[in-house]
């Protein structure tokens, strides 16, 4: 029995070394193909399976993961309540009973979706309890109180570790950081979300009178609402939350759910999902449709490997070229910068011998770049780039940074020849470039470093050619500087003062001053805000300093929303006039600011119609659509819009008619031209013909002298802000001089 197959495979090898080489090699490949799909469908089945189930333990731990993110969501909301200063003195200091009906309990209830909720006193004994929004008896929820209590222990351990208040606030001016314990637990008979959330201020306004804080203890229910919740997130199918450990039904996942102690609570069950063996299924009959065409596709790919052979070490030396040169200038990019960099560093350490570090960034590039359009942008990186080629020497390393930012490595150097280059680059950027749309001057600033024997890396020389360069922007652009220590000392300072901004801002240190505004007979029909600060070591510092400052370090919007308030809060002292406040481009940016300032002014109940926002003239520049959504979200508000600096840079009937614009105010810088130069007089009468075609105001800023006020209306332009009229002065200042008369004392001016 045994010997009859062994014979037949002894006469099949037999017939087929007999067959033609042709015939065998046939016989191979389809042996070969027979051999690879058998296992390239096996392994397929097995990598499927393995598949599966290595998805199976990731959605579990995905999904005990996301719930416990997802109760922490739940949670962090109850802070809103929490963190605030109202809270510790409605709350926790003294308990008032409508405060609390109507802060908590509808809060909680309507708007963040939490079923019952206790406040539990310094002593954690409830002193008020709601239900289904509205006030109920403490004793008729005490049932909570049990399961809350490792909550309650660990927010009692947070607030130890937090320590002072007093001291949290003297070191960080602010109590920031929530602190609240979250978890599914078992009670009144159910699954239910409990969280414990200590009741902090958030400025500081109002403290709590001991060392302990009251509570708020809030559950929501567990229902089938928060299941599908739980469906949607981690795309479950048939999902469902029980109690305990039933039995696990054949085709489910399941993913344990415990309390803070560890302690399973519920488990949560759902219909596994099998990715790898369908989408193996449905790609089968491809799968043996390739398998069939395997040959053919074979013989082509084969012919094709040898042409492509050809073209790939082309494309490897091109690779190799793009890794280390950038690709619009063909200069050497970021990459090949920092290995010659650190060669050079090497070199100096090593021989002694200096080099300079040049940092070069164009000047006016952005404007051009937003004016033009990109296609022109790059045009003029390529010619600048050609410009600084020919200003280097062949041992120098040329390199683009980013946008219009270059870098030039300088090896053997002195400091004159440092500065002979910094200077050549300067010229040679100050001359007009020569484009397709025309000759445009662009400019550039550079600053320099000289690195000799210094124990200084790549990152360090960066940074004091950028500091230099720094300060060649802040000395005028279209020069040079070089690094000096002195400038460490400069960004000290100013990192000092950006943080006394940021406290100044916090702690209500800044003032207003407003300074008037009338119309043809004298009378102050309006006043514009001016924010000032005065400095507790370094006395008034000049608005356009420290507005600077807050836009470089993020704080422009904290510190507009402060005016803001601050001119709501004292324009009730003259409801009759019209109060002008600037806000920046920057502001104007936000997708929210509308919505603030409009919640803003409902707090302080103040009529828009009584406000103008200016704006400068810049921000039209480049037709922003999100600022003009803004903008027509503030004036359909009520608030009348500005145009300020009009005529200084960027003046255009287009943007006036585009934009919804109710003013404009002619720039001082044209104002004080205004009766020694007869051209101006003709420009300013041209300009308020213009805008009255549109059906804009007009008012000039920087009125200085009786001769200018006289020929401005001349000219027909009936209201008028400067000197002339009144400095800004404090808002007590103000109200006198608002209450004294219609007409403000005039001040000459020489």
């Amino acid at each position: 029995m045994i010997r009859l197959p062994a014979i037949a495979i002894v006469h099949g090898l037999r017939a087929f070394l007999q067959r033609s080489v042709r015939e065998n090699l046939f016989v191979l490949m389809i042996m070969v193909i027979a051999s690879g799909s058998l296992a390239l469908v096996g392994g397929q089945i097995y990598f499927a399976w393995l598949s599966d189930r290595a998805a199976a333990d990731r959605e579990r731990l995905m999904v005990e993961e996301g719930l416990a993110t997802l109760v922490e969501e739940t949670a962090w909301t109850t802070t809103s309540v929490a963190l605030w200063d109202d809270a510790v003195g409605n709350l926790d200091n003294a308990l008032n009973l409508e405060w609390a009906d109507e802060n908590v309990s509808e809060f909680l209830y309507r708007t963040l979706g939490f079923e019952a909720a206790l406040i539990l006193d310094r002593a954690d004994q409830p002193i008020y309890g709601m239900r289904a929004g509205e006030r109920s008896r403490t004793e008729d929820l005490l049932q909570f109180l049990p399961p809350a209590q490792p909550l309650i222990e660990q927010v009692r351990a947070a607030e130890r570790r937090r320590g002072s208040l007093r001291d949290v606030l003297r070191n960080s001016r602010s109590v920031s950081k929530p602190i609240f314990r979250s978890s599914l637990v078992e009670a009144d008979g159910r699954i239910v979300l409990m969280t414990a959330a200590l009741i902090q201020p958030d400025f500081g306004r109002s403290l709590p009178d001991t060392e302990r804080s009251a509570i708020i203890l809030a559950t929501s229910p567990v229902d089938r609402s928060f299941v599908s919740m739980i469906e949607k997130r981690f795309l479950l199918k048939n999902a469902s939350l029980s109690p305990g450990a039933p039995g696990l039904e054949k085709g489910f996942s399941r993913a344990v759910v415990r309390n803070l102690l560890g302690e399973p609570v519920a488990v949560l069950d759902w219909t596994r999902t099998h990715v790898a063996r369908d989408a193996f299924v449905r790609s089968l009959p491809i799968m043996l449709t390739l398998i069939s065409f395997f040959l053919v596709l074979s013989i082509t790919l084969y012919r094709r490997a040898r042409r492509l052979y050809d073209s790939l070490v082309a494309s490897e030396a091109r690779a190799a070229h793009l890794a280390f040169h950038d690709a619009l200038t063909g200069l050497a990019n970021r990459t090949l910068f920092s290995r010659r960099l650190g060669e050079a560093l090497s070199e100096s350490r090593r021989d002694g011998r200096a080099f300079a570090l040049h940092c070069i960034d164009l000047d006016k590039f952005k404007s051009i770049n937003d004016s033009y359009g990109h296609p022109v942008g790059d045009d003029v990186i390529r010619s600048a780039a050609q410009l600084l080629s020919s200003a280097c020497r062949n041992s120098d390393t040329l390199a683009r940074l980013g946008g219009d930012e270059f870098a030039i490595i300088q090896r053997d150097v002195t400091p004159e020849s440092a500065g002979a280059l910094a200077e050549r680059v300067v010229g040679l950027l100050s001359e007009p470039f020569h484009l397709s749309v025309g000759s445009l001057s662009i400019g550039g600033s550079v600053g320099v470093t000289v690195v000799h024997e210094q124990a200084v890396d790549a990152e360090e020389c960066l940074r004091q050619a950028d500091l230099a360069l720094y300060r060649a922007k802040e000395a005028g652009r279209g020069r040079y500087a070089f690094f000096a220590p002195a400038m460490d000392a400069s960004v000290r300072a100013r990192h000092l003062l950006q943080a006394d901004l940021r406290r100044a801002i916090a702690f209500n240190q800044l003032d207003l001053h407003y300074q008037p505004q009338v119309d043809d007979r004298g009378r102050i029909t309006g006043l514009e805000a001016f924010v000032r600060w005065d400095h507790p070591e370094l006395g008034p510092q000049p608005p356009s300093s420290f507005v600077k400052i807050a836009d470089e370090c993020g704080l422009s919007d904290h510190l507009g929303m402060y005016v803001f308030r601050k001119v709501f809060a004292e324009s009730r002292r003259w409801a009759h006039l019209t109060v002008s406040v600037n806000v920046s481009g920057v502001q104007l940016k936000r997708k929210d600011f509308a919505d603030r300032l409009i919640d803003l002014a409902h707090e302080f109940d103040v009529r828009p119609a009584s406000f103008e926002i200016e704006i400068p003239e810049g921000v039209l520049f480049g037709a922003d659509p999100h600022i003009h959504a803004t903008l027509r979200s503030i004036r359909a508000a009520g608030f009348r819009i500005t145009l300020d600096n009009f005529g200084a840079g960027y003046s255009s009937l287009t943007n006036l008619q585009r934009y919804p614009v109710d003013k404009i105010k002619i720039d001082r810088s044209i104002i004080s031209n205004l009766g020694s130069d007869y051209e101006t007089t003709g420009v300013i009468s041209a300009m308020i013909r213009l805008a009255g075609a549109v059906g804009l105001t007009v008012m000039a800023e920087g009125v200085e002298t009786p001769l200018q006020r006289s020929l401005l209306l001349a000219a027909g332009c009936l209201h008028a802000q400067g000197f002339l009229f009144g400095k800004p002065s404090t808002a007590d200042d103000t109200e006198k001089l608002c209450a004294a008369g219609s007409k403000p004392a005039v001040i000459r001016v020489a």
